[in-house]
């Protein structure tokens, strides 16, 4: 993903799909639906529009078209669904039955496999994008802040050691 953006949060995503499907019953599909084809053209669903949430493409984080949006959400989406469902729920009862789960695994942002198809990334438009103030210089992520922030170890005396 190019630097400056920042990819939603798998809660984020979770939060949106939750409030699709209530968008989708309340409206009996036939809202939803309506309002899902104008929403595509500008990358998104009813769902991500209220969250402010937008899909992108990977390379250069350009709102994805009508066109991709079709492939993404009614035809990669439906199909790979139920195997990740399966797949994910086969790796919660190995987590629920004692295996640990690998570190990271619901605090960095992940990718679905429709997203991985169709060359697309989430991001959270309600976060501000990061801003280097020296150009050239990456920019940390959150997982390598909290990696650089360590707490001092303190002698008697009350200075850092």
């Amino acid at each position: 993903m190019p630097e400056g953006r920042t990819a939603s949060s798998f809660g984020r995503r979770l939060e949106a799909f939750a409030l699709g499907l209530l968008l989708f019953v309340v409206t009996l599909g036939i809202g939803w639906l309506a309002w899902s084809v104008v929403e595509w053209r500008n990358g998104r669903t009813p769902s991500y529009r209220i969250l402010g949430l937008r899909v992108v493409r990977r390379s250069d984080e350009k709102t994805i078209g009508l066109g991709r949006s079709l492939v993404r959400s009614g035809i990669c989406c439906p199909l790979l669904l139920l195997p990740t469902a399966v797949v994910c729920a086969i790796t919660g009862l190995c987590f629920a039955l004692g295996a640990s789960p690998p570190e990271g695994l619901l605090s960095k942002p992940r990718a679905a496999p429709w997203d991985w198809m169709t060359s697309t990334t989430v991001i959270d438009e309600r976060q501000p994008p990061l801003v280097d103030p020296k150009p050239g210089r990456k920019i940390p992520g959150p997982t390598e802040l909290s990696r650089a922030t360590t707490t001092p170890t303190y002698r008697q005396n009350g200075r850092a050691a």
